[in-house]
């Protein structure tokens, strides 16, 4: 009951939350992150599996480090690895002011009113800290206003899928974002993803690198000295017979893809999808895997009830486990991926594991048509109808298939010399 008050009152204070500009202190790289990047806990702190890695290896390397969480998070300070720094309170009010302001002003006057006191907020903020460089995952446009204004480099990092026909890559950012609230540059998983930045953000002067995944690479490339992965990397399996293992990726939000949708289900797997996992309980083992915003709030508490409704009297059915351990290590103890269109499927490619795509929307022209195009193309996904049938068809042809995949991997220093280049030269 202590635990369950605990977290009510940190949801409770947390956009009240305002650390000192005051406190914060000089370094070479300033790292931006939100709750909903922290998809895993590590010594009882939550971490962000891409962000923190990266904090990491700045640190091994000798470079100096500041953590900031933006708003509204609440796992903030020593809730979190790094202790990341929040400004909640500065952002509520503007929150508040731009909302009063709308009821007398037009939205392009209000939201210009609110951008400038963020960017005058980054600005004092940059002063204090006066960082090399700066690596965010989808950094306030403001902070990038301000960081090229300061002459402070700053970086995007790639967080999910990205490919041509993404809303917000090749879209918002594309058609309308001004160059000034953009950064200078991406930081890209893989050459496809950067491909697809390539078509446009060279353009604008936007540097697109290719560092690979900061967070796969400590498992591809394991070091001796990192106690994080060594604690994981020889974990047991989490079922105890030689059935094949299918790895279910959920997402949130689904109502965005599914918006004349009436099911309720939708929103978290389809019933094609529910069906097969049933039928099949004697023949596999099944790992559903909730994504990190999922594991709090109204749908997260939604998701959970379905979960156990459905599947909850299954030995074979795992989602609560498997949603704690990083994915690297999850992927290693999986023979099959089913979404309907998470970002696990790059991740899961570079593992050899093949992917089953179930969102109407990839088929040759619908709208995501171009989504998962280089991983579809060497044939390690699949998109599939919402059919029961044709699932448990692709499932029993992919196990017996002897055909084996060739991903090529990121070079274990691309994200370090990175790093030492770009540091180097802002010296």
């Amino acid at each position: 009951m202590l635990v369950k008050w605990n977290k009510f009152w940190k949801i409770l204070i947390s956009p009240f939350y305002d650390s000192s500009i005051k406190k914060l202190h000089k370094c070479e790289v300033v790292f931006i992150r939100h709750d909903n990047d922290c998809g895993y806990n590590y010594k009882n702190k939550k971490y962000s599996p891409i962000i923190d890695s990266a904090v990491e290896i700045c640190i091994s390397l000798g470079h100096s480090t500041l953590s900031i969480a933006a708003p509204f998070s609440i796992n903030v300070g020593e809730f979190a690895f790094n202790s990341p720094y929040a400004f909640n309170r500065i952002f509520l009010l503007l929150a508040i002011n731009r909302r009063i302001l709308s009821l007398f002003l037009p939205n392009l006057r209000s939201n210009a009113w609110v951008n400038e006191r963020k960017f005058r907020f980054w600005l004092k903020v940059l002063d204090k800290v006066r960082p090399k460089i700066i690596i965010g995952v989808q950094p306030d446009p403001q902070l990038c206003r301000a960081s090229r204004k300061q002459n402070i480099q700053i970086y995007e990092i790639q967080h999910g899928v990205i490919n041509t026909d993404h809303f917000w890559y090749c879209g918002i950012l594309k058609d309308k974002t001004p160059t000034s609230e953009l950064p200078h540059g991406f930081l890209c998983w893989d050459k496809a993803s950067a491909q697809a930045l390539n078509n446009w953000a060279p353009e604008k002067g936007i540097q697109v690198l290719v560092v690979g995944n900061p967070w796969f690479q400590r498992f591809f490339y394991p070091d001796v000295t990192d106690k994080l992965v060594q604690e994981l990397i020889y974990s047991e399996n989490f079922f105890e017979n030689n059935r094949p293992t299918i790895l279910v990726s959920l997402q949130w939000d689904m109502n965005f893809y599914y918006k004349n949708n009436s099911s309720r289900k939708i929103m978290i797997m389809c019933d094609a999808l529910e069906q097969t996992i049933k039928s099949t309980s004697a023949l596999y083992n099944w790992l559903i895997r909730l994504h990190p915003v999922q594991k709090n709030g109204e749908e997260g508490r939604a998701c959970i009830r379905y979960l156990t409704q459905e599947f909850g009297k299954f030995d074979n059915i795992e989602w609560e486990i498997n949603s704690e351990i990083p994915l690297p290590i999850v992927l290693t103890k999986c023979d099959l991926h089913i979404t309907d269109m998470s970002s696990v499927v790059v991740e899961a490619s570079w593992g050899g594991v093949p992917s089953a795509l179930l969102n109407p929307l990839i088929n040759e022209g619908e709208i995501l048509a171009d989504l998962f195009e280089l991983e579809r193309k060497i044939g390690i996904a699949t998109v599939l109808p919402q059919n029961n049938v044709a699932i448990e068809s692709w499932i029993e042809r992919t196990l017996l298939s002897e055909k084996s995949y060739f991903m090529q991997k990121t070079p274990k220093d691309a994200i370090n010399n990175f790093f030492q280049k770009v540091i180097c030269n802002n010296e």
